[in-house]
């Protein structure tokens, strides 16, 4: 069951991911052909401003969802219920919080632009953004529930056809009138629409969550969430400080055009990650359960595999991502104008894939409930994070600021995440992922020297020498990993379970 349900997740999960990074790319192609790069740069800065403010959810979400994984495995509706109901007041409040803090920064915006540009009404614009952050958490809280019960295709859906439609409505709206702030409105109602519409499947799907109860979260449930959030705090912190203030820093010291530029290339590399993370967040509600459930053995026999998995998807990722990102956006999409160095271009494959490989590890660690044993760790990668990027962006511009998230994950994340889940959650030494961490930074370095000189070859740049490094970019690290994992447990493993997954995919068509 718990393989069913995440085939039926994942699946899901990227079929409307393919839809959203489709729907991404042609908002953000008309705002710059209708409007100007400035705008795309404004969007990347006021979003990494209010990812900073959402530091008011302190964590909470992460904590209560790890919560509710033994109620339901249970089906103890009287203790779901008094949870969600906490949860939603959380979440309110948060969503109020922000909404008056946004406000209040509004003078301040300014600061961390370095060239202000020449765009009308920047603070109503900034103000829109502010109302959109806010009110995503007004009945989102319900979505999580239907995560949490293996159900993320529900919400997926749901999001997915609101985005389709918003996202046909915004682009007729900006050629018609060239009005960016009609633009955001719509946004925003479709905001407000997509969370009343899982509020209403939640409620239908699991009526219980309607019903009025008087029970208290039991004790040592609050007591878990209380001390669970408290080490979220920290690791929101760090996760905020690192991925959010990227942007903050590139507009305040580089300018607000070169943000333009690196959004347009996060766009598709955040669509990689995103789509990457959706089959870990498909296999989350699962490995909580298996957490529950199974032995420590059959844990850490999953749990290498889906490292094995994590590293072979971040291995085709970054060897296509290497080769064709400057030759995507000079060929298919924007021209020769909007690239950015190859410099550039290697630092953000780098920080991908460092980033990237975490993410078996934080599946593991998070669905253990192991927030509290590495709580400071993010306050380290932080200070090195902003110490770093501040300190290389003036010589190195905005590969400067991706080398210091790179070094400050490599000092603090990288090792100690595995040690936490290992000595916490496996009960034993992390020796072993280390040697297989090492192990495949080699092959991962190998592949993409590889791959790099085999597009080398090809000179130009058009959309058939474009197509042919598609296609060898596409084969050489998948071909690679075969020939040297062939033989390994994990290989197997990860066949048969990819096979068995095309088996359930085939009988419930």
């Amino acid at each position: 069951m718990r393989l069913e349900n995440s085939a039926r997740n994942i699946k899901t999960a990227w079929i409307w991911q393919f839809v959203h990074i489709m729907c991404q790319f042609a908002a953000r192609t008309v705002i710059i052909k209708v409007l100007t790069i400035e705008y795309v740069g404004l969007s990347g800065l006021f979003s990494n401003v209010l990812t900073m403010l959402s530091l008011a959810e302190l964590g909470i979400g992460e904590a209560i969802v790890f919560s509710l994984y033994g109620p339901i495995a249970r089906n103890e509706h009287q203790v779901i219920s008094p949870i969600m109901r906490f949860y939603q007041r959380v979440y309110i409040t948060v969503g109020i919080f922000i909404a008056v803090a946004g406000y209040l920064l509004t003078p301040y915006i300014g600061f961390f632009i370095k060239d202000m540009p020449d765009i009308p009404d920047i603070d109503l614009i900034y103000l829109l953004f502010v109302g959109n952050s806010a009110i995503s958490y007004f009945f989102s809280y319900k979505a999580t529930f239907v995560t949490a019960n293996q159900n993320n295709y529900l919400v997926v859906l749901n999001n997915g056809i609101n985005e389709i439609v918003m996202t046909a409505v915004q682009i007729i709206a900006l050629f018609a009138t060239r009005d960016y702030i009609l633009y955001l409105v719509i946004g925003i109602a479709f905001v407000l629409f997509r969370n009343i519409t899982i509020t209403h499947i939640a409620d239908r799907k699991y009526p219980y969550l309607r019903e009025k109860t008087k029970n208290k979260i039991p004790n040592d449930i609050f007591e878990s969430i209380k001390k669970n959030t408290g080490a979220m705090v920290l690791h929101k912190v760090g996760s905020i400080v690192v991925f959010a203030t990227d942007n903050l820093i590139i507009s305040k010291f580089v300018g607000i055009v070169s943000v333009g530029l690196y959004t347009n290339y996060c766009v598709i590399t955040n669509a990689v990650t995103v789509f990457i993370n959706k089959f870990f967040a498909g296999l989350s509600a699962s490995v909580g359960n298996l957490a529950v459930e199974e032995d420590l053995e059959k844990q850490e026999k999953v749990f290498n595999s889906m490292v094995f998995l994590n590293f072979w998807l971040y291995v085709f990722a970054c060897g296509c991502l290497l080769n064709l990102l400057n030759p995507f956006v000079k060929v298919i999409w924007l021209g020769e104008d909007y690239l950015l160095d190859m410099s550039v271009v290697i630092c953000i494959i780098v920080k991908l894939y460092v980033t990237g490989m975490r993410s078996s590890v934080q599946t593991f660690k998070n669905a253990k409930g192991l927030y509290w044993q590495n709580k400071f760790m993010p306050l380290g990668e932080s200070l090195i994070n902003i110490a770093a990027s501040v300190a290389l962006v003036k010589s190195f511009g905005v590969a400067g600021v991706l080398l210091g998230t790179i070094i400050s994950s490599v000092f603090t994340c990288v090792w100690i995440e595995p040690r936490v889940l290992y000595k916490y959650g496996f009960k034993k030494s992390p020796k072993e992922y280390y040697i297989r961490y090492v192990k495949y930074l080699v092959v991962f370095g190998v592949i993409m020297s590889v791959t790099w000189g085999a597009n080398s070859i090809i000179k130009s740049d058009n959309i058939i020498t474009f197509m042919v490094k598609c296609v060898i970019s596409g084969i050489l690290p998948s071909l690679i990993m075969i020939i040297l994992f062939h033989k390994t447990d994990e290989f197997a493993y990860v066949k048969k379970a990819v096979f068995k997954s095309l088996k359930i995919s085939g009988k419930g068509r």
